[in-house]
């Protein structure tokens, strides 16, 4: 953590007095930031002391609409096809800079509503049986988390399936460990596949045993399956119509997206 607060400190200080530094209010060790900067500073947020504070978030399928408040002051209503208090703040922060720039909110909210979003950020890959498959880039436990509380809020009934690669550094015990055991609370069913050539000591690695143990014993259903193969007869054995699966890796998984389409059956529908 020291390491990454020391490169956005360098950040920081290289914005000109010209310049704005926009600052994450949610975040502490964003806002201890603040007093390295030359430059204008506003803060963005949920928080109700934030230059720019979202707030009234109402999520459902096709994305989340909320209100805004500049300098405790309401600044307009804005909606994005994207899921999760996250993108809501990502969007908060183009506001800003929107506006700073001398875009009128009419144009910024006609600009965020048609926002597709990225690739890999809750992507819907297909539709097969009723189900619904989702590409997620997650493979740190605060993406999962976000991820997961996002499509919670939008599909509150259904059931989800969190599907998740430990891969690299996001699988070091040492670091992450017993954040992952809390990162999956959203979901139904998670399925754990077992770490993807881990360059860390076995030591260091995750220990997705120890995950599972953890996951268990707060009360959710989880799985370790032994390969992507096994993931898939899986999920084609126990899916229904209605669930959401979220695959989420920094990689390739396998190829499990269209793995998993095509053995929940000839309706699938990839996109």
């Amino acid at each position: 953590m020291n390491a990454v607060t020391t490169a956005f400190a360098r950040l920081v200080r290289l914005v000109p007095r010209r310049g704005l530094l926009l600052v994450g209010a949610d975040s502490p060790a964003a806002l201890a930031l603040v007093e390295k900067a030359v430059s204008r500073v506003q803060t963005f947020g949920t928080s109700a002391d934030a230059d720019w504070q979202a707030h009234d978030l109402d999520a459902s399928s096709s994305g989340t609409r909320f209100r805004v408040r500049r300098g405790g002051a309401p600044f307009g209503e804005f909606e994005v096809p994207l899921l999760g208090a996250h993108n809501v703040r990502n969007a908060l922060a183009a506001i800003a800079v929107a506006t700073d720039i001398g875009i009128d909110d009419v144009r910024i909210a006609e600009g965020l509503k048609s926002f597709a979003g990225v690739k890999r950020r809750l992507e819907v890959v297909g539709v097969a049986d009723g189900v619904t498959v989702y590409d997620d880039f997650a493979h740190h436990p605060t993406a999962v988390a976000e991820t997961l509380t996002g499509l919670r809020a939008s599909h509150p009934d259904a059931r989800i399936w969190a599907v998740f690669e430990p891969r690299s550094a996001s699988s070091c015990r040492r670091v992450f460990q017993e954040d992952f055991a809390r990162a999956f609370a959203a979901a139904d069913e998670v399925v754990i596949a077992p770490v993807f050539r881990s360059t860390l000591p076995e030591a260091e690695r995750l220990s997705v045993p120890q995950l599972v143990h953890d996951l268990e014993r707060a009360g959710q259903r989880t799985h370790a399956p032994a390969s992507v193969d096994a993931i898939v007869a899986l999920i084609a054995r126990e899916h229904r119509p209605g669930d959401l699966v979220v695959l989420m890796s920094n990689g390739g998984f396998g190829g499990i997206h269209k793995r998993l389409l095509g053995a929940l059956g000839p309706s699938a529908h990839a996109r």
